[in-house]
């Protein structure tokens, strides 16, 4: 029979283990770049627009044309 100390263990391990996984997920985000654009400068455009990307792990870089760059800073 499982005491209600060893039910608590059983818990706390289980959140344990649900939390480390969440961390281990990598967050990546597209950011529109205009060729002649700056890496910088598309950056701060698109964290402007969208500030949850801020804590992306891995930035991907779609480059296009300037008018589908444009389209995004007036988001």
């Amino acid at each position: 029979m499982a005491t209600v100390s060893t039910i608590n263990q059983l818990s706390r391990v289980v959140d344990l283990l649900e939390n480390r996984s969440q961390r281990s997920r990598l967050k990546i985000v597209q950011v529109p770049r205009g060729y002649e654009e700056d890496q910088d400068q598309a950056l701060d455009r698109h964290f402007a627009a969208h500030a949850e990307d801020r804590d992306a792990d891995v930035v991907i870089f779609q480059f296009c044309d300037d008018e589908e760059t444009a389209d995004e800073s007036r988001v």
